[in-house]
Protein backbone atom coordinates (compact mmCIF):
# COMPACT_ATOMS: atom_id res chain seq x y z
CA UNK A 1 0.00 0.00 0.00
CA UNK A 2 1.55 3.53 -1.21
CA UNK A 3 2.61 5.33 1.96
CA UNK A 4 1.11 8.79 0.16
CA UNK A 5 -2.67 7.12 0.21
CA UNK A 6 -1.96 6.05 3.94
CA UNK A 7 -1.31 9.20 5.16
CA UNK A 8 -3.90 10.96 3.06
CA UNK A 9 -6.86 8.78 4.02
CA UNK A 10 -5.40 9.21 8.04
CA UNK A 11 -6.07 12.91 7.05
CA UNK A 12 -9.20 12.58 5.65
CA UNK A 13 -11.02 10.61 8.18
CA UNK A 14 -9.05 12.36 11.26
CA UNK A 15 -10.45 15.99 9.15
CA UNK A 16 -14.12 14.53 8.93
CA UNK A 17 -14.10 13.78 12.83
CA UNK A 18 -12.83 17.69 13.68
CA UNK A 19 -15.72 18.83 11.45
CA UNK A 20 -18.66 16.34 12.98
CA UNK A 21 -17.31 17.66 16.42
CA UNK A 22 -17.96 21.01 15.70
CA UNK A 23 -21.33 20.12 13.75
CA UNK A 24 -22.45 17.35 16.60
CA UNK A 25 -21.67 19.86 19.93
CA UNK A 26 -20.37 23.55 19.30
CA UNK A 27 -23.02 25.45 21.45
CA UNK A 28 -24.85 22.48 21.54
CA UNK A 29 -25.83 20.03 24.75
CA UNK A 30 -24.45 16.67 24.25
CA UNK A 31 -27.46 14.28 23.63
CA UNK A 32 -27.79 11.36 20.90
CA UNK A 33 -25.18 13.18 19.48
CA UNK A 34 -22.15 11.36 21.42
CA UNK A 35 -23.48 7.73 20.42
CA UNK A 36 -23.03 9.19 16.88
CA UNK A 37 -19.90 10.64 17.16
CA UNK A 38 -18.45 7.61 19.38
CA UNK A 39 -19.42 5.32 16.28
CA UNK A 40 -18.06 7.70 13.57
CA UNK A 41 -14.80 7.48 15.71
CA UNK A 42 -14.94 3.87 15.93
CA UNK A 43 -15.55 3.18 12.26
CA UNK A 44 -12.95 5.43 11.21
CA UNK A 45 -10.46 2.79 13.21
CA UNK A 46 -12.25 0.03 10.93
CA UNK A 47 -12.26 1.97 7.90
CA UNK A 48 -8.58 2.63 7.88
CA UNK A 49 -7.56 -0.51 8.95
CA UNK A 50 -9.63 -1.99 6.10
CA UNK A 51 -8.04 0.18 3.74
CA UNK A 52 -4.47 -1.39 5.33
CA UNK A 53 -6.04 -4.92 5.42
CA UNK A 54 -5.00 -4.85 9.11
CA UNK A 55 -6.29 -7.49 10.90
CA UNK A 56 -7.46 -5.90 14.07
CA UNK A 57 -7.45 -7.92 17.71
CA UNK A 58 -10.52 -9.29 18.84
CA UNK A 59 -10.45 -7.92 22.17
CA UNK A 60 -11.84 -4.47 20.84
CA UNK A 61 -14.95 -6.17 20.13
CA UNK A 62 -16.33 -6.98 23.71
CA UNK A 63 -14.53 -3.64 24.68
CA UNK A 64 -17.36 -2.37 21.96
CA UNK A 65 -20.06 -3.45 24.22
CA UNK A 66 -19.60 -0.99 27.12
CA UNK A 67 -18.36 1.68 25.18
CA UNK A 68 -21.84 1.32 23.11
CA UNK A 69 -23.61 0.92 26.49
CA UNK A 70 -22.04 4.60 28.00
CA UNK A 71 -22.12 6.33 25.34
CA UNK A 72 -25.88 5.23 24.66
CA UNK A 73 -26.66 6.57 27.95
CA UNK A 74 -25.60 10.27 27.44
CA UNK A 75 -28.46 9.90 25.49
CA UNK A 76 -30.43 8.07 27.91
CA UNK A 77 -29.84 9.84 31.22
CA UNK A 78 -30.15 13.52 31.87
CA UNK A 79 -28.27 13.59 35.21
CA UNK A 80 -25.13 15.72 34.19
CA UNK A 81 -22.87 14.05 36.81
CA UNK A 82 -23.98 10.62 35.37
CA UNK A 83 -23.24 12.30 31.83
CA UNK A 84 -19.80 13.17 32.66
CA UNK A 85 -18.94 10.13 34.05
CA UNK A 86 -20.49 8.20 30.72
CA UNK A 87 -18.69 10.37 28.40
CA UNK A 88 -15.32 9.75 30.92
CA UNK A 89 -15.61 6.27 30.25
CA UNK A 90 -16.16 6.01 27.08
CA UNK A 91 -13.11 8.46 26.48
CA UNK A 92 -11.17 6.01 28.44
CA UNK A 93 -12.62 3.14 26.30
CA UNK A 94 -11.58 4.52 23.22
CA UNK A 95 -8.19 5.17 24.34
CA UNK A 96 -8.13 1.06 25.46
CA UNK A 97 -9.16 0.57 22.14
CA UNK A 98 -6.09 2.42 20.84
CA UNK A 99 -4.09 0.90 22.86
CA UNK A 100 -5.50 -2.95 22.36
CA UNK A 101 -6.12 -2.57 18.67
CA UNK A 102 -3.09 -3.66 17.74
CA UNK A 103 -1.30 -4.71 21.06
CA UNK A 104 -1.24 -6.93 23.93
CA UNK A 105 -4.78 -8.76 25.27
CA UNK A 106 -6.59 -6.94 27.71
CA UNK A 107 -6.25 -9.64 30.17
CA UNK A 108 -2.91 -9.24 30.28
CA UNK A 109 -2.76 -5.51 30.80
CA UNK A 110 -1.09 -5.17 34.53
CA UNK A 111 -2.70 -2.32 36.81
CA UNK A 112 0.50 0.25 35.31
CA UNK A 113 -1.06 -0.14 32.13
CA UNK A 114 -4.84 0.60 32.93
CA UNK A 115 -2.84 3.83 34.41
CA UNK A 116 -0.91 4.26 31.86
CA UNK A 117 -3.81 4.85 29.49
CA UNK A 118 -4.71 7.73 31.09
CA UNK A 119 -1.47 9.34 29.67
CA UNK A 120 -1.80 7.27 26.01
CA UNK A 121 -2.79 10.71 24.23
CA UNK A 122 1.13 11.84 25.20
CA UNK A 123 1.70 9.34 22.89
CA UNK A 124 0.08 10.95 19.90
CA UNK A 125 2.60 13.27 19.38
CA UNK A 126 5.66 11.92 17.74
CA UNK A 127 3.14 9.57 15.57
CA UNK A 128 1.49 13.03 14.57
CA UNK A 129 4.75 14.52 13.81
CA UNK A 130 6.00 11.83 11.77
CA UNK A 131 2.59 11.75 9.96
CA UNK A 132 2.68 15.38 8.68
CA UNK A 133 6.55 14.91 8.25
CA UNK A 134 5.34 12.67 5.80
CA UNK A 135 2.27 14.77 4.41
CA UNK A 136 5.25 17.32 3.04
CA UNK A 137 7.42 15.38 1.77
CA UNK A 138 4.44 14.15 -0.90
CA UNK A 139 4.03 17.61 -0.80
CA UNK A 140 6.96 18.60 -2.57
CA UNK A 141 8.94 19.65 0.79
CA UNK A 142 12.53 17.69 0.28
CA UNK A 143 14.53 17.55 3.17
CA UNK A 144 15.56 15.02 5.72
CA UNK A 145 12.51 13.56 7.51
CA UNK A 146 13.93 14.90 11.04
CA UNK A 147 13.71 18.19 9.61
CA UNK A 148 9.85 18.20 8.45
CA UNK A 149 9.47 16.58 11.94
CA UNK A 150 11.15 19.49 13.52
CA UNK A 151 8.43 21.62 11.35
CA UNK A 152 5.71 20.22 11.76
CA UNK A 153 6.48 20.87 15.87
CA UNK A 154 7.00 24.29 15.18
CA UNK A 155 4.00 25.30 13.43
CA UNK A 156 1.72 22.83 15.85
CA UNK A 157 3.26 24.54 18.77
CA UNK A 158 3.23 27.75 17.39
CA UNK A 159 -0.37 28.34 15.97
CA UNK A 160 -2.40 27.98 19.24
CA UNK A 161 0.12 29.71 21.23
CA UNK A 162 -0.25 32.88 19.18
CA UNK A 163 -4.04 32.58 19.21
CA UNK A 164 -3.98 32.25 22.71
CA UNK A 165 -1.35 34.85 22.95
CA UNK A 166 -3.41 37.38 20.68
CA UNK A 167 -6.89 36.46 22.41
CA UNK A 168 -5.19 37.58 25.92
CA UNK A 169 -3.55 40.82 24.34
CA UNK A 170 -6.90 41.94 23.12
CA UNK A 171 -8.85 41.01 25.75
CA UNK A 172 -6.23 43.15 27.79
CA UNK A 173 -5.90 45.98 25.47
CA UNK A 174 -8.75 47.73 24.18
CA UNK A 175 -6.67 49.41 21.82
CA UNK A 176 -4.68 46.57 20.59
CA UNK A 177 -7.93 44.98 20.11
CA UNK A 178 -9.20 47.78 17.74
CA UNK A 179 -5.72 47.40 15.61
CA UNK A 180 -6.36 43.52 15.51
CA UNK A 181 -9.62 44.11 14.39
CA UNK A 182 -9.00 46.58 11.62
CA UNK A 183 -5.72 44.62 10.91
CA UNK A 184 -7.59 41.36 9.91
CA UNK A 185 -11.12 41.98 10.04
CA UNK A 186 -12.51 39.69 12.26
CA UNK A 187 -14.28 41.58 14.74
CA UNK A 188 -17.51 40.00 13.55
CA UNK A 189 -16.00 36.64 13.08
CA UNK A 190 -14.00 35.75 15.86
CA UNK A 191 -16.01 32.76 16.61
CA UNK A 192 -15.65 31.06 13.08
CA UNK A 193 -12.15 31.77 13.89
CA UNK A 194 -12.45 29.81 17.12
CA UNK A 195 -14.44 26.93 15.61
CA UNK A 196 -11.58 26.79 12.98
CA UNK A 197 -8.94 26.85 15.32
CA UNK A 198 -10.74 23.99 16.97
CA UNK A 199 -11.39 21.58 14.50
CA UNK A 200 -7.16 22.24 13.11
CA UNK A 201 -6.65 21.18 17.13
CA UNK A 202 -9.00 18.43 16.99
CA UNK A 203 -7.86 17.02 13.36
CA UNK A 204 -4.66 16.85 14.91
CA UNK A 205 -5.25 14.89 17.32
CA UNK A 206 -7.06 12.18 15.33
CA UNK A 207 -4.16 12.11 13.21
CA UNK A 208 -2.08 11.57 15.94
CA UNK A 209 -3.99 8.97 17.66
CA UNK A 210 -5.08 6.46 14.54
CA UNK A 211 -1.13 7.39 13.05
CA UNK A 212 -0.44 5.73 16.77
CA UNK A 213 -2.09 2.84 16.28
CA UNK A 214 -1.64 1.88 12.61
CA UNK A 215 2.31 3.08 13.47
CA UNK A 216 1.66 0.30 16.42
CA UNK A 217 0.87 -2.04 14.12
CA UNK A 218 3.76 -2.00 11.49
CA UNK A 219 6.05 -2.06 14.15
CA UNK A 220 4.24 -4.69 16.28
CA UNK A 221 7.30 -5.43 19.59
CA UNK A 222 6.83 -8.24 21.91
CA UNK A 223 5.00 -7.57 24.97
CA UNK A 224 8.13 -8.29 27.52
CA UNK A 225 11.03 -6.47 26.49
CA UNK A 226 14.74 -6.25 28.36
CA UNK A 227 13.10 -7.15 31.91
CA UNK A 228 15.20 -6.07 34.61
CA UNK A 229 15.94 -8.97 37.00
CA UNK A 230 17.79 -6.50 39.49
CA UNK A 231 14.92 -4.54 40.39
CA UNK A 232 14.86 -3.57 43.67
CA UNK A 233 12.89 -5.91 46.17
CA UNK A 234 11.35 -4.52 50.00
CA UNK A 235 12.42 -7.02 52.32
CA UNK A 236 10.43 -8.92 54.39
CA UNK A 237 11.77 -5.96 57.85
CA UNK A 238 11.36 -3.28 56.24
CA UNK A 239 7.60 -4.34 55.09
CA UNK A 240 6.93 -6.12 58.41
CA UNK A 241 7.97 -2.34 60.16
CA UNK A 242 5.74 -0.38 58.12
CA UNK A 243 2.36 -2.23 58.04
CA UNK A 244 3.38 -3.28 61.56
CA UNK A 245 3.17 0.37 62.34
CA UNK A 246 0.47 0.98 60.09
CA UNK A 247 -1.55 -1.72 61.62
CA UNK A 248 -0.67 -0.31 65.31
CA UNK A 249 -2.07 3.48 64.51
CA UNK A 250 -5.26 2.09 62.35
CA UNK A 251 -6.14 0.23 65.52
CA UNK A 252 -5.74 2.86 67.74
CA UNK A 253 -7.82 5.23 65.65
CA UNK A 254 -10.49 2.23 65.65
CA UNK A 255 -10.70 1.84 69.30
CA UNK A 256 -11.51 5.61 69.81
CA UNK A 257 -13.49 5.74 66.46
CA UNK A 258 -16.00 3.14 67.87
CA UNK A 259 -17.14 6.05 70.91
CA UNK A 260 -18.14 8.74 68.19
CA UNK A 261 -19.53 5.95 65.67
CA UNK A 262 -21.91 4.64 68.65
CA UNK A 263 -21.70 7.42 71.24
CA UNK A 264 -24.74 8.92 69.39
CA UNK A 265 -24.57 13.04 69.41
CA UNK A 266 -23.76 13.97 72.17
CA UNK A 267 -20.04 12.64 72.25
CA UNK A 268 -19.90 14.89 68.90
CA UNK A 269 -21.16 18.20 70.11
CA UNK A 270 -19.30 17.77 73.51
CA UNK A 271 -16.54 17.94 70.99
CA UNK A 272 -17.33 21.45 69.60
CA UNK A 273 -18.47 20.10 66.36
CA UNK A 274 -22.22 20.04 64.28
CA UNK A 275 -23.06 16.96 62.06
CA UNK A 276 -22.34 19.30 58.80
CA UNK A 277 -18.37 19.37 60.27
CA UNK A 278 -18.40 16.02 61.73
CA UNK A 279 -19.87 13.79 58.84
CA UNK A 280 -18.36 16.11 56.09
CA UNK A 281 -14.28 16.42 56.95
CA UNK A 282 -14.16 12.82 58.50
CA UNK A 283 -15.75 11.30 55.78
CA UNK A 284 -13.12 12.87 53.01
CA UNK A 285 -10.50 12.07 55.58
CA UNK A 286 -11.24 8.51 56.05
CA UNK A 287 -11.64 8.41 52.23
CA UNK A 288 -8.41 9.55 51.70
CA UNK A 289 -6.60 7.14 54.01
CA UNK A 290 -8.30 4.23 52.34
CA UNK A 291 -7.12 5.59 49.00
CA UNK A 292 -3.80 5.90 50.89
CA UNK A 293 -3.72 2.58 52.01
CA UNK A 294 -4.77 0.73 48.88
CA UNK A 295 -1.83 2.84 47.00
CA UNK A 296 0.67 1.22 49.72
CA UNK A 297 -0.63 -2.15 49.85
CA UNK A 298 -0.48 -1.95 45.42
CA UNK A 299 2.87 -0.55 45.50
CA UNK A 300 4.13 -2.79 48.16
CA UNK A 301 3.03 -5.80 47.11
CA UNK A 302 4.28 -5.40 43.81
CA UNK A 303 8.01 -5.36 45.15
CA UNK A 304 8.02 -6.97 48.51
CA UNK A 305 10.14 -9.82 48.31
CA UNK A 306 8.89 -13.12 48.28
CA UNK A 307 9.43 -16.81 49.01
CA UNK A 308 9.56 -18.04 45.24
CA UNK A 309 6.32 -17.48 43.69
CA UNK A 310 4.59 -16.65 47.52
CA UNK A 311 4.36 -13.89 49.79
CA UNK A 312 6.01 -14.51 53.65
CA UNK A 313 3.10 -15.26 56.02
CA UNK A 314 4.70 -12.21 57.84
CA UNK A 315 3.68 -9.89 54.96
CA UNK A 316 -0.05 -11.96 54.51
CA UNK A 317 -1.09 -11.29 57.81
CA UNK A 318 -0.30 -7.93 58.08
CA UNK A 319 -1.54 -6.97 54.76
CA UNK A 320 -5.08 -9.03 55.86
CA UNK A 321 -5.20 -7.17 59.04
CA UNK A 322 -4.44 -3.56 57.24
CA UNK A 323 -7.47 -4.55 55.05
CA UNK A 324 -10.22 -5.79 57.66
CA UNK A 325 -9.00 -2.38 59.50
CA UNK A 326 -9.40 -0.25 56.13
CA UNK A 327 -12.89 -1.70 55.46
CA UNK A 328 -13.71 -1.15 59.35
CA UNK A 329 -12.62 2.93 58.51
CA UNK A 330 -14.69 2.73 55.76
CA UNK A 331 -17.81 1.61 57.40
CA UNK A 332 -17.11 4.45 59.80
CA UNK A 333 -17.03 6.72 57.38
CA UNK A 334 -20.07 5.52 55.36
CA UNK A 335 -22.05 5.73 59.00
CA UNK A 336 -20.89 9.17 58.92
CA UNK A 337 -22.33 10.06 55.76
CA UNK A 338 -25.42 7.90 56.79
CA UNK A 339 -25.35 10.09 59.42
CA UNK A 340 -25.30 13.47 57.67
CA UNK A 341 -27.96 12.22 55.36
CA UNK A 342 -30.26 11.69 58.35
CA UNK A 343 -29.87 15.15 59.19
CA UNK A 344 -29.79 16.88 55.76
CA UNK A 345 -31.05 14.62 52.92
CA UNK A 346 -29.38 12.80 50.01
CA UNK A 347 -27.43 14.75 47.18
CA UNK A 348 -25.42 13.60 44.35
CA UNK A 349 -22.04 13.89 45.73
CA UNK A 350 -23.62 11.74 49.19
CA UNK A 351 -25.12 9.19 46.99
CA UNK A 352 -21.82 8.80 44.52
CA UNK A 353 -19.83 8.76 48.03
CA UNK A 354 -21.76 5.61 49.45
CA UNK A 355 -21.62 4.01 46.63
CA UNK A 356 -17.47 4.51 46.23
CA UNK A 357 -17.08 3.24 49.63
CA UNK A 358 -18.75 0.22 48.39
CA UNK A 359 -16.78 -0.62 45.48
CA UNK A 360 -13.64 0.69 47.61
CA UNK A 361 -14.19 -2.15 49.62
CA UNK A 362 -14.65 -4.80 47.13
CA UNK A 363 -11.57 -3.89 45.31
CA UNK A 364 -9.82 -4.20 48.91
CA UNK A 365 -11.19 -7.97 48.94
CA UNK A 366 -9.85 -8.14 45.76
CA UNK A 367 -6.15 -7.42 46.93
CA UNK A 368 -6.43 -9.39 49.28
CA UNK A 369 -7.36 -12.06 47.04
CA UNK A 370 -4.73 -11.32 44.85
CA UNK A 371 -2.26 -11.94 47.95
CA UNK A 372 -3.28 -14.68 49.25
CA UNK A 373 -4.53 -16.91 46.44
CA UNK A 374 -4.02 -15.62 42.48
CA UNK A 375 -0.87 -13.83 42.43
CA UNK A 376 -1.35 -12.86 38.96
CA UNK A 377 -1.23 -8.93 38.42
CA UNK A 378 -3.10 -8.71 34.87
CA UNK A 379 -5.98 -10.94 36.58
CA UNK A 380 -6.49 -8.29 39.18
CA UNK A 381 -6.30 -5.51 37.32
CA UNK A 382 -8.78 -7.32 34.43
CA UNK A 383 -11.21 -7.63 38.00
CA UNK A 384 -11.08 -4.58 39.21
CA UNK A 385 -11.49 -2.76 35.34
CA UNK A 386 -14.63 -5.33 35.52
CA UNK A 387 -15.84 -4.11 38.60
CA UNK A 388 -15.52 -0.71 37.91
CA UNK A 389 -17.01 -0.95 34.35
CA UNK A 390 -19.89 -3.02 35.92
CA UNK A 391 -20.15 0.11 38.76
CA UNK A 392 -20.74 2.63 36.48
CA UNK A 393 -23.12 0.13 34.70
CA UNK A 394 -25.18 -0.22 38.05
CA UNK A 395 -25.15 3.24 38.56
CA UNK A 396 -26.80 3.96 34.53
CA UNK A 397 -29.73 1.36 35.87
CA UNK A 398 -30.24 2.51 39.60
CA UNK A 399 -30.71 6.48 37.59
CA UNK A 400 -29.27 8.51 40.39
CA UNK A 401 -31.18 11.69 40.46
CA UNK A 402 -34.26 9.83 40.60
CA UNK A 403 -33.43 7.75 43.18
CA UNK A 404 -32.22 11.15 45.27
CA UNK A 405 -35.70 12.53 44.47
CA UNK A 406 -37.47 9.39 45.63
CA UNK A 407 -35.44 9.33 48.56
CA UNK A 408 -35.99 13.10 49.98
CA UNK A 409 -39.38 12.91 49.22
CA UNK A 410 -40.26 10.28 51.66
CA UNK A 411 -37.91 11.80 54.00
CA UNK A 412 -40.08 15.08 53.84
CA UNK A 413 -43.27 12.73 54.44
CA UNK A 414 -41.25 11.69 57.50
CA UNK A 415 -39.69 15.09 58.83
CA UNK A 416 -41.47 17.31 57.53
CA UNK A 417 -37.93 19.10 55.67
CA UNK A 418 -37.25 19.29 51.88
CA UNK A 419 -34.79 21.53 50.01
CA UNK A 420 -36.82 22.49 47.16
CA UNK A 421 -33.97 24.49 45.81
CA UNK A 422 -31.75 21.39 45.42
CA UNK A 423 -34.63 18.82 44.41
CA UNK A 424 -35.33 21.80 41.69
CA UNK A 425 -31.46 21.71 40.83
CA UNK A 426 -31.99 18.25 39.91
CA UNK A 427 -31.99 17.02 36.33
CA UNK A 428 -35.06 15.37 34.47
CA UNK A 429 -34.21 12.07 35.62
CA UNK A 430 -35.99 13.27 38.79
CA UNK A 431 -39.19 14.89 37.66
CA UNK A 432 -41.26 11.92 37.15
CA UNK A 433 -40.53 10.76 40.89
CA UNK A 434 -40.95 15.05 41.81
CA UNK A 435 -44.62 14.68 39.84
CA UNK A 436 -45.94 11.84 41.99
CA UNK A 437 -45.23 13.54 45.01
CA UNK A 438 -47.91 16.64 43.59
CA UNK A 439 -50.41 13.95 44.97
CA UNK A 440 -48.52 13.27 48.46
CA UNK A 441 -51.52 14.87 50.51
CA UNK A 442 -49.55 18.32 51.30
CA UNK A 443 -51.44 20.74 49.69
CA UNK A 444 -48.27 23.21 50.31
CA UNK A 445 -45.64 20.75 48.82
CA UNK A 446 -47.80 19.69 46.04
CA UNK A 447 -48.45 23.76 44.57
CA UNK A 448 -44.14 24.04 45.07
CA UNK A 449 -43.91 21.07 42.78
CA UNK A 450 -46.19 22.41 40.14
CA UNK A 451 -44.64 25.77 40.98
CA UNK A 452 -41.23 24.53 40.31
CA UNK A 453 -42.56 22.33 37.29
CA UNK A 454 -44.25 24.86 34.98
CA UNK A 455 -41.11 27.36 35.23
CA UNK A 456 -39.07 24.15 34.36
CA UNK A 457 -41.02 23.55 31.29
CA UNK A 458 -41.07 27.31 30.39
CA UNK A 459 -37.15 27.53 30.27
CA UNK A 460 -37.17 24.80 28.25
CA UNK A 461 -39.32 26.20 25.53
CA UNK A 462 -36.95 27.97 22.96
CA UNK A 463 -33.69 26.86 24.28
CA UNK A 464 -30.80 26.85 22.07
CA UNK A 465 -28.82 24.50 23.88
CA UNK A 466 -31.62 21.85 23.55
CA UNK A 467 -33.78 23.22 20.60
CA UNK A 468 -30.70 20.84 17.75
CA UNK A 469 -32.06 17.52 16.94
CA UNK A 470 -27.90 17.14 18.17
CA UNK A 471 -28.96 17.35 21.84
CA UNK A 472 -31.78 14.79 21.65
CA UNK A 473 -32.00 12.85 25.01
CA UNK A 474 -34.70 10.62 25.74
CA UNK A 475 -35.53 11.12 29.56
CA UNK A 476 -35.77 15.12 28.38
CA UNK A 477 -37.86 13.68 25.84
CA UNK A 478 -40.44 11.93 28.23
CA UNK A 479 -40.15 14.99 30.47
CA UNK A 480 -41.11 17.46 27.96
CA UNK A 481 -44.10 15.34 27.02
CA UNK A 482 -45.45 14.45 30.69
CA UNK A 483 -44.83 18.52 31.38
CA UNK A 484 -46.58 19.13 27.90
CA UNK A 485 -49.54 17.05 28.92
CA UNK A 486 -49.94 19.26 32.56
CA UNK A 487 -48.96 22.14 32.15
CA UNK A 488 -52.06 23.47 31.94
CA UNK A 489 -52.31 22.33 35.05
CA UNK A 490 -49.56 23.73 36.04
CA UNK A 491 -49.89 27.45 34.99
CA UNK A 492 -52.40 28.00 37.82
CA UNK A 493 -49.50 27.70 40.57
CA UNK A 494 -47.12 30.03 38.54
CA UNK A 495 -47.11 32.86 40.67
CA UNK A 496 -47.20 30.68 43.86
CA UNK A 497 -44.66 31.10 46.86
CA UNK A 498 -44.39 28.76 49.54
CA UNK A 499 -44.75 30.30 52.98
CA UNK A 500 -44.79 27.53 55.24
CA UNK A 501 -42.70 24.51 53.81
CA UNK A 502 -38.82 24.26 55.42
CA UNK A 503 -36.59 24.55 53.24
CA UNK A 504 -33.33 23.06 54.97
CA UNK A 505 -30.31 23.70 53.77
CA UNK A 506 -28.60 20.58 52.75
CA UNK A 507 -25.45 22.08 53.54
Amino acid sequence: MCKRYVTKSLLAVSLVLGLLFDYFFFEKVPGISFPLYVFFIAAGLFVIANFLKKQINKDVAWLLIPLLFFSVMVFVRASFLLIFLNIAASLLLLLMIAEAAFGRKVKNLLVGDYIKNLILPFKFIRPLFLTLSDLLSFCGVNKDRKVLSQVAMGIIITIPVLFIFLLLFSSADLIFQKYLSDLINIDIESETVFRCVLIFILTLIYIGAYSYIFRKAENKIAADQNKNNNVYRVGQIESNILFGSINVLFFIFIIVQLAYLFGGESNISAQGFTYAEYARRGFFELIAVAIISLLLLLITEKYVARKETDHELGFKILSAALVVQVILIMASAFTRLSLYEEAYGFTTLRLYSHAFIVLLAIIFCLLLYKIYIDKRENTFAFRVFILIVSFLAVMNFLNPDAFIARRNIERFAATGKLDFMYLDSLSDDAVPDIINAINMGDEELGKSFAHDLYWRAQNKIGSPFFSKWQSLNLSRMRVEKILNSKIREFEQYKDFEPQNLDRASVN
